[in-house]
């Protein structure tokens, strides 16, 4: 091989380590997993399903993704750098991707999470389970709206009870007033 050739090689490389690590920083999450005995069909329907959720997936070498981390917490973990890895890039609601990627994990015996970064810090594949069981964010907003609303519709409710209680006084005295004359 020509050196032009193998310096545009070199070039080629280094801008994928590049957009990876693009990738890397605008995420809010990552997820790096083994995806060992998962067909084709499997994946290219959990893309199309991640993609929904504002995130992405990609199957990327190891020895480019080691490169984009660098500077990052899981550079210093080369375990997760062997076998096939798929990372996951989640954007907007990370308790969605992780939700997905769970279930996605369930169809084969072999595939795991190796580890991930939330917000640049290193978490492990117990912290990304436990990230993928938090209820989403509309069921949160959903339970906000709810513990805020609660207070008001108790509010109203001693309001409408004043009035009621004193319409059933005066009718008692109605017809008392009745009875007796």
């Amino acid at each position: 091989m020509s050196e032009a050739v193998m310096r545009k090689s070199i070039q080629k490389k280094q801008q994928v380590v590049n957009e990876v690590k693009d990738k890397i920083e605008r995420a809010k999450l990552m997820v790096v997993f083994d995806f060992t005995g998962v067909d084709a069909n499997s994946m290219a329907d959990f893309r199309k399903q991640i993609r929904k959720k504002d995130a992405e997936i990609k199957v990327i070498k190891n020895t480019i993704l080691y490169r984009a981390c660098n500077g990052t917490e899981l550079y210093d973990k080369i375990n997760i750098f062997e076998g096939p890895s798929a990372v996951i890039f989640a954007y907007e609601d990370i308790v969605d991707a992780a939700k997905a990627l769970k279930e996605f994990l369930k169809t084969s015996e072999s595939a795991k999470v190796k580890a991930g970064l939330l917000d640049g810090r290193y978490v492990t594949p117990e912290e990304i389970d436990a990230l993928a069981s938090l209820p989403s964010r509309e069921e949160l907003l959903a339970q906000l709206f709810a513990m805020m609303q609660a207070p008001i519709t108790n509010f109203v409710r001693v309001l409408n009870a004043v009035p009621q209680k004193a319409v059933m006084v005066l009718n008692a005295i109605k017809e008392k007033k009745e009875q007796e004359g």
